[in-house]
């Protein structure tokens, strides 16, 4: 008589807010059904039979680690919004709420708030508790980590040396490097749909009572882009002119600027990719920028030198037609008192050493690049294709859009896996769905790939990237602070502009 073979003695770390905003990406529904019903999927990841005996693992461990102050609003009317309705419950839904349905599937709930924007400490806790289960009396044979982030590789390989199996979520970004780490690698959309298919929520899969349906948003007209440059250039150039000083801040001129040429918002600035790119490419003397990013004055050099931080003189936006205005129609300014002697300066004050927290460049645009990534996932473009973005470093950043400008005109599908052989060669591992994303992100800032690149290919479209993934943030109610935005400019940017 055989004796029975006990399944292997597994501890399971679950990262909530990772998971599901991930599947969020792939569908609401199973984003939800993940929340409401742990018992379900862990039944599944247990491949638990007819008397309830699990048959592929034992999780002897089993740890969730959430932000109770995370939350996620439905859109209105499609499924997860309306099963919340059918049950009165607010369409917010804050992650707090499937607490108690991870405390009922046996889970150690471990709050995990906010330290930073858009950041909890649930990657260092699991990573700790992680390394604490391997000296723990219990040998466990597998690990089991329901989370996409590749920063957990260092505790892979750590788990690999322990000869540990481990099993892992991987999404479809995932780099090459976290997946040949693993053991077993269960794919989202697996999860998605063997895991959680045949939840509740499935019910509401089906399409709600016959309503009126909205007709779709007109496409926006033609429009010439040379023509609409030169005219927003002449618009400038005129709004420095005018000014008493020679000089507008240039956050003055992006707000009166889009009023009057609105064709500028749905064009990324005639095809510069943002309004300081589309001065910079005029190399008119007569609209230099000078400042720190948040600072920026546009100035005319011929009258004189960068102005300091003074205060600006509003710009009023005006009809294009009213540019030829002849200047003897423009009120004449008062005659400036004489300047007053300087003070004598102050006494400086004894230096007292404050020591700051360091951060490097590298590591402020991959904290940029990531933020970007929270921000927008779970979100789709209007062709319903999801806003992933995927988690490139700089250096393979500044690979990739080189390569890109180089391949136009090209064909995505077909493009796709040549750029990730490219790739190989040199050393980067990055796959073809994570340049397919890439390409997406391109042709949603209105950069034809079938079409030859122009002069300064690779930084035009680093440029593109950029402001399409502020814009794309913006509309989204989503701001980002002016050192966020310069880290994520920079990484975008990374390599191809000279230090």
């Amino acid at each position: 008589m055989t004796e029975a073979v006990s399944p292997p003695r597994a501890a399971l770390y679950v990262d909530f807010d990772n998971v599901f905003m991930a599947l969020m990406r792939w569908d609401e529904r199973a984003a939800y059904a993940f929340g409401e019903r742990p018992d379900a999927w862990l039944a599944w990841l247990e491949g638990r039979e007819e008397d309830g005996k699990p048959a592929t693992r034992r999780t002897l461990v089993r740890r969730c680690y959430l932000n109770p102050a995370g939350y996620h609003d439905f859109q209105l009317g499609r499924p997860v919004a309306r099963y919340r309705a059918a049950r009165d419950l607010r369409n917010r839904t804050y992650f707090s709420e499937f607490r108690a349905a991870f405390v009922q599937a046996g889970f150690d709930v471990v709050d995990c708030p906010a330290i930073a924007w858009l950041k909890n400490s649930a990657d260092m806790k699991m990573a700790l508790d992680i390394r604490e289960a391997l000296d723990h009396r219990t040998n466990f044979d597998e690990f089991v980590l329901l989370s996409g982030d590749s920063d957990f590789l260092p505790a892979l390989a750590r788990l690999r040396a322990h000869d540990r199996r481990i099993t892992i979520l991987a999404q479809d970004t995932a780099k090459a490097a976290y997946l040949a780490a693993a053991d077993v690698v269960v794919g989202l959309d697996e999860f998605a749909r063997a895991g959680m298919g045949n939840l509740p929520v499935a019910q509401f899969s089906a399409p709600a009572a016959p309503q009126a349906v909205a007709p779709a948003a007109p496409r926006p007209p033609a429009v010439d882009i040379p023509a609409l440059r030169a005219q927003a250039l002449d618009w400038v150039r005129d709004a420095v002119a005018r000014s008493p000083g020679g000089a507008v801040r240039l956050t003055e001129i992006g707000q009166a600027l889009p009023r009057a040429f609105p064709a500028l918002r749905h064009t990324d600035y005639a095809g510069a990719g943002s309004l300081g790119a589309l001065i910079e490419e005029a190399h008119d003397p007569r609209m230099t920028l000078s400042g720190p990013p948040a600072r920026r004055w546009v100035f005319d050099a011929e009258r004189g030198a960068a102005p300091g931080d003074a205060p600006a003189e509003p710009v009023t936006a005006r009809p294009p037609e009213d540019a030829a205005k002849p200047a003897e129609e423009v009120a004449p300014t008062e005659t400036p008192e004489p300047a007053l002697e300087a003070p004598e300066p102050a006494p400086e004050a004894p230096d007292i050493e404050t020591p700051e927290p360091q951060i490097t460049p590298e590591a402020a645009m991959a904290e940029a690049a990531q933020l970007v990534r929270d921000l927008l996932w779970g979100s789709r473009d209007p062709k319903g294709l999801p806003h992933d973005l995927p988690a490139f470093t700089s250096e393979e950043l500044g690979f990739l859009l080189p390569a890109i400008a180089a391949a136009q005109p090209l064909n995505p599908a077909e493009a796709a896996p040549m750029l990730a052989e490219a790739a190989a060669a040199q050393g980067l591992f990055i796959s073809a769905r994570e340049v397919t994303a890439l390409l997406r992100w391109l042709m949603r800032g209105y950069v034809k790939l079938h079409e030859p690149v122009g002069p300064e290919g690779a930084l035009r479209l680093s440029r593109v990237l950029f402001a399409t993934l502020v814009n794309t943030t913006r509309a989204l109610d989503e701001k980002l602070s002016e050192p966020e935005t310069e880290a994520l400019r920079r990484w975008t940017q990374h390599a191809l502009i000279p230090a």
